[in-house]
C-alpha cells in the first residue's frame, strides 16, 4: 500500500499549472494507492463540470468546477495513462475567492464517500468550519482531513473534530484498515496536545515504526496560519487505526530531491 498526502495550498501563490508538473510526475512513477489532498481550491466564479470523469460526489450544493485542483490533477494524469477515482468536500471559502475544499483519489474503485462535519460552526463562508472526506474502497478507509490548531480555551477546536473523525470511522473499526491522513495543525514533538491525543488513542504514525525515514517536518519555518513561527515543523501525518509494519516514510516536495509545490511538503508512505 503506496499513500501520500499532501496540503495543496492550490492555485494561491499561482495559476500556472506547470508548478505541479513535479506532482504530476511523482504520482505517474509511484502510482499510489491512495492520495489525500488538502487545501483544494477551486474558484467560486469558476464554470461548473457536469459528470466530472471519476467523481463521486458527497453533496450537490457546491459543483465542480472547471479549475479545480483535484479534477486538474485528474485530468493531467489520465492523459498520461493513470485513472483515479476521486471525491472532494467543499469546507469553506478561501481567500475571498476560492471554494476550498479536501479531496482524495483512489486507484481502486471506490464503494462509498461521505462528508463528515467536523467543526460545531457549519457556515461555508466560515473559515472556522471543517469537514472531513471518509472514502471508502473494497480494501481499506481513506479520511482527509485538515484540522484546527490546538487551544486551551473550554471549547478546544481540535478536541471536537478529531473526535468527529473518531466517531465517523467508528463502524468500520475491525472490518478494514483506516488511514487518515492530512494536515493537523499540531507539531508532533509538543506534548499533551494534539499528537498525543491521537497517538494515546492507538493510531499509529507512519513516521514512528518506519523501517527507512526520508525527511521529518512538513512544513518551513512561518508559513500562514504559523505566523511567527521559527523552525520546521511535522503536522502533517498518515495514521493508521492498526499497527502496521511501515517500509518507508518519505518527505516529498520540500525543494530537495523534488521542488516545492505548495507551503506544505508532501508525506509518501509505503506499507508492507
Amino acid at each position: 500500500m503506496k499513500l501520500l498526502t499532501l496540503n495543496t495550498y492550490s492555485w494561491v501563490q499561482t495559476a500556472d499549472p506547470e508548478t505541479y508538473a513535479a506532482l504530476i510526475a511523482d504520482i505517474l512513477e509511484n502510482e499510489y494507492d491512495a492520495i489525500a489532498l488538502q487545501e483544494v481550491n477551486q474558484l467560486s466564479s469558476g464554470t461548473s463540470v457536469n459528470e466530472p470523469e471519476g467523481y463521486l460526489p458527497t453533496q450537490n450544493e457546491i459543483p465542480i468546477k472547471s479549475d479545480n485542483f483535484a479534477y486538474f490533477l485528474v485530468k493531467s494524469l489520465a492523459e498520461k495513462g493513470l485513472s483515479y477515482h476521486w471525491s472532494w468536500v467543499p469546507c469553506h471559502q478561501g481567500y475571498f475567492r476560492f471554494d476550498e475544499g479536501v479531496a482524495i483519489l483512489s486507484k481502486a474503485p471506490i464503494q462509498s464517500v461521505e462528508q463528515v462535519q467536523l467543526s460545531v460552526v457549519n457556515d461555508f463562508e466560515n473559515i472556522h468550519t471543517r469537514r472531513a472526506l471518509a472514502l471508502e474502497t473494497e480494501a481499506a478507509a481513506f479520511v482527509s482531513v485538515h484540522l484546527s490548531w490546538w487551544k486551551t480555551e473550554e471549547e478546544n477546536p481540535f478536541l471536537l473534530e478529531w473526535t468527529s473523525v473518531e466517531t465517523a470511522v467508528k463502524k468500520l473499526r475491525g472490518i478494514k484498515p483506516i488511514y487518515v491522513m492530512g494536515d493537523f495543525n499540531n507539531p508532533a514533538d509538543v506534548r499533551n496536545e494534539g499528537y498525543d491525543l491521537i497517538t494515546n488513542a492507538g493510531w499509529q504514525d507512519a513516521y514512528a515504526v518506519a523501517a527507512t525515514r526520508i525527511g521529518s517536518a512538513t512544513v518551513p519555518p512561518a508559513i500562514d496560519g504559523w505566523v511567527g513561527n521559527e523552525v520546521p515543523l511535522r503536522i502533517d501525518y498518515i495514521f493508521s487505526d492498526q499497527p502496521q509494519a511501515v517500509e518507508t516514510y518519505e518527505v516529498k516536495f520540500d525543494g530537495k530531491k523534488l521542488p516545492c509545490v505548495s507551503d506544505h511538503y508532501g508525506v509518501a508512505v509505503t506499507y508492507a
